[in-house]
């Protein structure tokens, strides 16, 4: 029964299900179409991605030569700021033209090594006449006042200002002034830069086939670089092709379509315009703006075709081959989904770090090579080209990028031999040192993986430039050494100074000086007309006496100098007098034709092998109060062993 009656049974439950093929066959479709309309749908997506990584990597290339132009110019435009603030403490002290041509000249033997080979030095137009600190001397039919760079600084009105670019005849290489106007209104400080390097720059990014053309514009439109050196120096807008014509009339008309990449860095937005376009053959081109920071633009214009040409080809082959294996592409899929997030992660990271250091180099301890993670000029002169060899290389390179006092303080530093064990119990270490351009820089290791048995294998060494904080730090310090009324230093660092020369055997004139009778100026005419007098005091003091020497607020109306050098009375008088001369000068107002009178006692160091600081002043102190007897500017010489003898001043 049960042989019979089973398989019977079986049939009437298999009568009554479905067709397994028939379900089948629909939810295959299905699921088959859902799966192709999912590839094409990833598909379209990667390849978009890929167009936007592509245009993101372009966008990134303009940043990074807006960024080479910029620093490329910034040395020159800093040490013109640098030379005209000094040339305005000149023109403000009445110097003459031997003095400023002087200093011209030893500033233009500085920069010649700081800036290398792009500049010709620094020049001014000072009170009237021509000065160079390169020793050229101009034809008698020169012109300052006519010349490119006088005209642009008067129309920057103090700022620093590019010259519009000209065409070196001599060296066939285009140039540019940096000028700033000086605070009479007249007087101009300059210096030429030759934009060899921006033109090299850019010729290097035009030799891409991507590339249609790079150039570098001013704010004019005028072609300082372009990768056809047949356009240099010519006016865009009139003499460019029409394609390059019609991209910069829409870019200046803001006819920009999209933003290719913004990127927010230290509250500072950076922002690269795309403009999408055709030519009159319908070619189709991109073109990418973005700033310098002057007036100056990085333009590249991007031939769309070859841009992408690469990703057709294989995007279509994946497609054909992913349409036989399904099921093995969506894994190989998934997994480069994942893959491509975890490079976006890394990319995150390495852009976080990208904007703290300047350069990054990875080393691989096991083959001993380099890799560059973040390239600047600086890094690429430094390693040449060869990424080899890191740990034979290593205290070679220490001495190469640091400055003589701090050479073999990195070559201790980039020592490998000792990296695994300075690295055993922390992941970083840093050393702060002066590179061969006189900047502050931090140097550090990183460990970013390590073997199985737990060796290093991968460092990350980082190019960080901390001179702008260092700087601050110095500003800061010049701060807490300064009287902030007056400007000249403080008592704490007077008394630190003098007490180091004397130290040091440096022998001079100190001096101690009150004003007379202050408290009836405060009584009388208030405080406030008070404080103007001590600050024109403090202004006698610095126009007397010598930057060498040591001038600073004693506290209230008084001050002290020490004068280094002078060691004889005769001389001390003629300065002291000098002072007196500089104190009749001043006029307030406030005080209705009240003059200002000082008391002033001087004692020379050394007086003997025992002489203080204390006994010193002690000396000069009881000579002002010998001084204060006399009515009028007064000065008494005390000297170790004789009594004071108060004599009045000119």
């Amino acid at each position: 029964m049960q042989t019979i009656k089973q398989p019977a049974l079986r049939a009437n439950m298999l009568s009554k299900m479905p067709s397994y093929h028939k379900r089948f066959t629909p939810i295959a479709c299905t699921i088959t179409g859902l799966a192709l309309a999912l590839i094409i749908a990833l598909f379209y997506w990667l390849y978009s991605t890929s167009k936007d990584n592509i245009l993101m990597s372009w966008s990134n290339k303009a940043q990074q030569t807006a960024q080479n132009v910029n620093y490329y110019m910034k040395m020159p435009m800093d040490a013109v700021a640098f030379s005209s603030l000094k040339v305005n403490e000149m023109l403000a002290q009445g110097l003459d033209h031997e003095t400023v041509n002087h200093y011209l000249v030893n500033e233009t033997a500085i920069y010649a090594k700081v800036i290398d080979e792009n500049t010709t030095g620094v020049y001014c137009y000072y009170r009237g006449r021509y000065l160079d600190g390169s020793g050229w001397t101009p034809p008698k039919a020169y012109q300052p006042k006519e010349r490119p760079w006088y005209k642009a600084a008067l129309q920057g009105q103090g700022k620093i200002v590019l010259a519009k670019p000209y065409l070196n005849i001599q060296t066939e290489i285009m140039m540019t002034s940096v000028s700033q106007l000086l605070n009479d209104g007249e007087s101009v400080v300059s210096m030429d830069i030759f934009l060899g390097g921006v033109q090299s720059a850019v010729y290097t990014i035009g030799r891409e086939e991507e590339v249609a053309a790079a150039l570098i514009l001013d704010g004019e439109g005028f072609v300082v670089a372009h990768s056809d050196t047949d356009k240099i120096g010519i006016e865009l807008g009139e003499h460019g092709s029409d394609l390059e014509r019609t991209i910069l009339q829409q870019f200046s008309q803001g006819q920009t379509l999209t933003k290719a990449r913004e990127m927010k860095q230290e509250e500072k937005e950076t922002t690269v315009q795309r403009l999408e376009l055709n030519d009159s053959s319908g070619k189709k081109y991109t073109a990418l703006l973005t700033k310098i920071n002057s007036d100056w633009k990085v333009l590249f214009i991007l031939d769309k075709d070859k841009m992408y040409a690469s990703l057709v080809s294989i995007y279509l082959t994946s497609s054909l081959f992913l349409f036989l294996v399904l099921g093995t592409c969506l894994s190989v899929f998934l997994h480069m989904s994942r893959k491509y997030q975890e490079a976006e992660e890394l990319s995150k990271e390495i852009q976080a770090v990208a904007s703290i250091y300047v350069s990054a180099v990875k080393i691989d301890l096991a083959s001993d090579s380099m890799t560059i993670i973040r390239s600047n000029p600086d890094i690429e002169e430094l390693l040449g080209g060869d990424m080899a060899n890191f740990s034979g290389r290593a205290k070679g390179l220490a001495e190469k990028f640091s400055s003589a006092h701090s050479r073999e303080l990195m070559k201790q530093f980039m020592d490998p031999t000792t990296l695994e064990k300075r690295l055993s119990e922390t992941y970083s270490i840093s050393q702060e040192f002066v590179d061969n351009k006189d900047r502050w820089i931090r140097l550090r290791f990183v460990v970013v993986d390590r073997n199985a048995s737990g060796a290093l294998q991968h460092v990350l060494l980082a190019f960080e430039n901390i001179d702008e904080d260092r700087k601050q730090q110095e500003a800061l310090r010049k701060l807490s050494e300064t009287d902030l009324m007056t400007g000249i230093r403080n008592r704490g660092n007077g008394e630190y100074l003098i007490r180091k020369a004397m130290a040091e055997g440096i022998k001079g004139m100190f001096c101690l000086m009150d004003a007379d009778k202050f408290k009836l100026v405060n009584d009388r005419f208030g405080h406030a007309t008070g404080d103007k007098v001590i600050i024109a005091l403090a202004k006698s003091l610095s126009m007397t006496f010598r930057e060498s020497d040591i001038v600073f607020r004693l506290g209230g109306d008084e001050f002290a100098v020490f004068s280094k050098g002078v060691v004889s009375e005769e001389i001390g008088r003629k300065i002291i007098d000098r002072l007196f001369k500089n104190i009749a000068k001043i006029d307030i107002p406030e005080l209705h034709g009240e003059t200002i009178a000082v008391s002033v006692g001087a004692a020379f160091f050394p007086a003997d092998k025992q002489d203080t600081f204390e006994s010193l002043y002690q000396r000069a102190d009881n000579g002002t109060y010998q001084s204060k007897k006399v009515t009028g500017n007064s000065v008494t010489f005390v000297g170790p062993d004789e009594p004071p003898s108060p004599k009045p001043g000119l």
